[in-house]
């Protein structure tokens, strides 16, 4: 059996993602498409890179009384800044103007995430 590749230090080497930290623009620019369309847009873009396995996580900052903190945030698995900026970019939000994104380097060194989906009974769990 190989040894899995190393990174710096001889650690085991781990997959590089970026954490987008979305700010709303304010004032908001004048779009051509409408905030509820742009929504819908977000949804879907972030379906795709999800299943693409871009993305790893994304979501409003929120509090347990719904208020929310600022706009959000995504977390994409890149091979670079730049290219997580490029995917970054194509967010339709940002693409529209309505929120800057500020890119940080982070990589998973602890915890674990387990999901569990059931379409047909409408929930979700996470472990």
């Amino acid at each position: 059996m190989a040894d899995a590749p190393r990174g710096p230090g001889g650690r085991p080497a781990r997959p590089q993602y970026y954490v987008f930290w979305m700010t709303n623009v304010d004032p908001a620019p004048k779009t051509a498409k409408t905030v509820d369309e742009i929504r819908q847009d977000h949804f879907a873009y972030l379906g795709d890179l999800e299943a693409r396995g871009i993305l790893l996580a994304a979501g409003p900052f929120m509090d347990a009384d719904g208020k929310r903190h600022g706009a959000g945030m995504m977390i994409l698995r890149a091979a670079s800044i730049e290219e997580a900026d490029r995917i970054a970019a194509e967010e339709p939000y940002r693409k529209n103007g309505l929120r800057r994104h500020a890119p940080t380097p982070w990589q998973w060194a602890e915890g674990s995430v387990t999901q569990t989906f059931r379409m047909k009974a409408g929930t979700f769990e996470v472990k």
